[in-house]
């Protein structure tokens, strides 16, 4: 099959598959498609003629199959060739009791290997292959032994120390090629290739020892730094449950486990790059102002805790961030965002993938959106054991199912997706608390777009058994049917959801544009109480996203709702209390611009006339002065009603003066007291 510079081959593995070529090539809206069985195999020689033609006429060659892309990369290093990019169709489409008329789905997996990936910068890290072995010796003296053994393998590869801790004394009986002291890690902290550890009771073994292990005498705070961690105590040396680069909790009595963990950590020395998982604008951080606490969602959520308070903005450590992207679809002002790929990128793309569905005849597309590793897996358990994926289920993969929040479902359903399904690991099920609340947010927007009882159009996938994830998908196959309104996602996620709601707000033209939101939404208005308030401009200062302003020539306040986070850092600050929040998504044009919605009249000098505050809040202050000491004569009443230079003035042209403390009195002497 030739699509302008690529080249596809496609196999249907043995005739495990019911691959129609006439009706795919239709779909593809190509001439021909011949359909192989044996790529692998038999048919050796079609990879090798058409890496060959690749190379001499300068196209991509792409082959409809995983799981034999060694077979295909040897060949093509035996030939001196480049090496073809391959692509699932087996276990996402093909493999399925609806395999038969999945030819619009493959037509769309089809044009989306062609896609290349987003270009994401990187972290440069350098590891000189320090490796820490963590172990208690409270534990069987069996397991001991198993640990020793374990490092003197990986010695071979890396420079190991192995760490004792509750060191009870233990007979030597032959030499070691790896360090060996005692101490227990009071603290870790850091990162592959960069980990700082703090150890107390910290001894040396002497390399004398004879029958016994001896060691040097013991030191308290001893701080040493390493590349790589294996821990096989049952402390919890990082606070956090999330995985970390280059920490490894191990089972000493999991044989599997520890050649999982031997064959990752021998190839951990040298150089290598690390994603930057997340993009941060400080100058968007709602988390605070002026001391004030506002937003905390990202510090809440991160599982990793590579996220710290910096002031009134937080900081991003990227040695230790994982790439779940939970930040991202938390963060109600776009200031952290998931860079591994952006979001307007998993937009468009599948975007694309409902337009090259669609345009091959599919209908009722529906998306199941699943992570790299877990995602994966369970496809394929689906497709081998099961009735594998409908016809129109497209499957779309992430780095991590964390950064899927509102933002993202609302512009699936508007790009035309009928159901949305979340495959997440179960394991992992209690790290995502955000994905129910951003879920019922999505739902909640989308609800105001048009009346339905209908919630399932959104569905969590976090079963264990296989099967049940498999009734699910292909129970109730009707989903949420609005008319979609294609857009191109730029800019913030905000300005996204925007562009996204006011089209499917024209396409199925409903008459309601506020559209009421549950607490702790990120959308919103303010009641402001105008008796209360004095104009006071305390929480324009204070306000992170610009949403409240004041006017350079009149005493007003003025409100740009689209703009509010409902972070709540006006709320705190307003010393009148005269600010709540108000959850809800306007849909006007009007809410774009700035509105007035608390003015006064200014005031003025009595002494001067020139004008230094507003009516409210020279009241406000003349009435809460009224009772002190220093404010009850009439005269000096007046005095708060002058600007600053008339003010300075009246104070001193009388001898009812405020600074006015009468005469200062005398020292007391020694005399004095013994008189």
């Amino acid at each position: 099959m030739e699509f302008n510079k690529n080249t596809v081959l496609i196999c249907n593995c043995e005739n495990t598959m019911k691959i129609d070529g006439d009706k795919l090539a239709k779909s593809c809206e190509t001439k021909s498609c011949n359909v192989y069985s044996s790529l692998c195999k038999d048919e050796i020689n079609v990879v090798n003629d058409a890496l060959e033609n690749s190379k001499n006429n300068n196209k991509n060659l792409h082959i409809a199959c995983t799981q034999e892309i060694k077979t295909f990369n040897a060949l093509a290093d035996e030939k001196k060739l480049p090496h073809a990019n391959t692509f699932n169709l087996r276990e996402l489409s093909g493999w399925s009791k609806e395999g038969e008329k999945s030819s619009p789905k493959m037509s769309a997996l089809i044009k989306q290997s062609f896609e290349n990936n987003f270009p994401t910068p990187s972290l440069n890290l350098i590891s000189h292959g320090r490796c820490l072995v963590y172990f208690d010796m409270k534990k069987d003296q069996n397991e001991l032994e198993e640990v020793k053994s374990f490092c003197e393998k990986l010695a071979n590869h890396l420079g190991v120390t192995l760490l004792l801790s509750n060191y009870d004394p233990q007979e030597f009986e032959k030499f070691v090629d790896y360090q060996l002291c005692k101490g227990e890690i009071n603290k870790l902290d850091g990162y592959f290739s960069n980990f700082t550890v703090l150890i107390n009771k910290f001894a040396e073994f002497h390399p004398s020892s004879k029958a016994t292990i001896s060691f040097s005498d013991e030191s308290d705070d001893v701080e040493t730094s390493c590349d790589v961690i294996i821990d096989f105590t049952n402390q919890k040396l990082i606070n956090s449950d999330h995985k970390r680069d280059g920490y490894f909790r191990v089972n000493i009595k999991n044989s599997r486990e520890i050649l999982d963990i031997y064959s990752k950590t021998i190839n951990m020395i040298g150089e290598f790059e690390k994603p930057l998982y997340v993009k941060f604008d400080e100058n968007l951080c709602a988390h605070s102002k002026n001391e004030i606490q506002g937003c905390t969602n990202c510090l809440d959520i991160c599982p990793a805790n590579a996220i710290k308070s910096d002031g009134d903005v937080v900081n991003v450590d990227p040695g230790i961030c994982g790439g779940c992207g939970f930040c991202g679809s938390v963060c109600p002002s776009g200031a952290i965002q998931t860079d591994y790929p952006p979001l307007d990128f998993i937009i468009n793309s599948a975007k694309k993938n409902h337009e090259n569905f669609v345009k091959a005849g599919g209908k009722n597309p529906e998306i199941i959106l699943h992570d790299s590793d877990y995602g994966n897996k369970m496809i394929s358990i689906l497709a081998r054991h099961y009735d594998g994926l409908p016809s129109n289920l497209i499957p779309y993969e992430l780095h991590s199912t964390g950064r899927i929040g509102h933002d993202l479902i609302i512009s699936l359903i508007c790009l035309g997706y009928e159901k949305i399904y979340v495959l997440i690991d179960p394991k992992l099920a209690e790290e995502h608390i955000h994905l129910p609340n951003q879920l019922d947010l999505a739902k909640s927007m989308l609800k105001g777009i048009k009346k339905t009882s209908k919630s399932d159009f959104v569905a969590i996938l976090d079963n264990i058994d296989p099967e049940e994830i498999s009734n699910l998908i292909y129970k109730n196959r009707n989903g949420l049917k609005l008319n979609n309104s294609q857009f191109n996602p730029l800019g913030k996620p905000r300005g996204i959801v925007r562009v996204a709601m006011q089209g499917l707000y024209k396409e199925n033209n409903e008459e309601k544009k506020i559209i009421d939101l549950p607490k702790g939404s990120p959308y919103g208005s303010l009641n402001v109480d105008k008796d209360k308030c004095t104009i006071c401009l305390s929480c324009v200062s204070a306000c992170p996203a610009n949403a409240l302003q004041d006017s350079p020539d009149l005493p007003q306040l003025s409100f740009r709702e689209d703009a509010c986070l409902q972070c709540g850092i006006c709320v705190s600050t307003c010393p009148e209390k005269a600010i709540t929040l108000k959850p809800q998504y306007n849909l006007n044009d009007e809410t774009m611009a700035a509105k007035v919605i608390v003015e006064d009249k200014p005031f003025d000098c009595i002494s001067c006339g020139k004008t230094f505050g507003s009516t409210k809040s020279i009241e406000k202050i003349v009435e809460k002065l009224s009772n002190h000491s220093m404010f009850q004569s009439q005269k000096k009443t007046e005095i708060l009603k002058m600007c600053e230079d008339c003010r300075v003035g009246a104070m001193f042209e009388n001898n009812e003066k405020l600074l006015d403390v009468g005469e200062r009195p005398k020292p007391r002497t020694t005399d004095d007291y013994l008189n």
